[in-house]
């Protein structure tokens, strides 16, 4: 089964992060996208709860997230969310996988 949810974060209206996941099976991927500069503390938190909940609610049990290249805190967050974080280059994005840690 394939299941894709898109994910925003907004402030007064205007979406600042955002991130599609598609789960196939017990693996889900996600596409996560924040905006440059600065932003509202607590964003790149929300998103990256937001895309583990997504994937524990979708029964995933690892994830593939590609993240903006030298976002170090959204790094982070995410990996709050897994079990063996590996984290790799491809081009402009950052792939971090891992398996889904459950609440």
């Amino acid at each position: 089964m394939t299941d894709d949810k898109q994910i925003k974060v907004e402030v007064d209206g205007t979406v600042v992060a955002e991130a599609t996941v598609t789960t196939t099976d017990a693996r889900a991927r996600a596409q996560v996208h924040v905006e440059p500069g600065h932003l509202p503390t607590g964003t790149r938190q929300q998103v990256a709860a937001a895309v583990h909940e997504s994937a524990v609610s979708d029964g995933a049990e690892h994830l593939s997230a590609a993240l903006p290249r030298g976002d170090a805190e959204l790094v982070t967050e995410m990996r709050e969310h897994l079990d063996h974080p590996e984290l790799r280059s491809a081009g402009a994005s950052s792939i971090l996988e891992g398996d889904v840690r459950q609440p």
